[in-house]
């Protein structure tokens, strides 16, 4: 096998060290990425819930963010229709869906 002179079974040996470092480094990357995907679903997954919650109980309310400070990346994304409550400091806040969406992400680590 082209000059190697290593025996067969030390040679298996090294090709499974390293298709397990392989496989351990793939499986660190797969952890890390899903991790990251979870951090930016869960707000959307909770505003989308909220969202649904609202429709289904016809709970609409007035929206109350204060969207230039929570989220000044995303100006103009206020639908008006509150479908859920935040805590932002010690007060309760009533937020639409966008505006809780676009806190969330505005909040996400980068």
């Amino acid at each position: 096998m082209g000059g190697n002179t290593d025996p067969p079974a030390r040679q298996f040996a090294a090709a499974w060290r390293a298709a397990a470092d392989a496989l351990s480094d793939w499986q660190h990357k797969v952890s890390e990425v899903t991790g990251e995907a979870l951090d930016k679903l869960d707000p959307a997954v909770r505003a989308m819930v909220e969202a649904g919650r609202s429709a289904l109980t016809g709970s609409w309310r007035s929206c109350h963010c204060p969207c230039a400070s929570a989220h000044p990346d995303d100006v103009g994304v206020c639908d008006g229709k509150a479908v859920l409550t935040r805590q932002l400091g010690e007060a309760d806040v009533s937020l639409c869906a966008p505006c809780a969406v676009a806190q969330g992400v505005a909040e996400m680590p980068r």
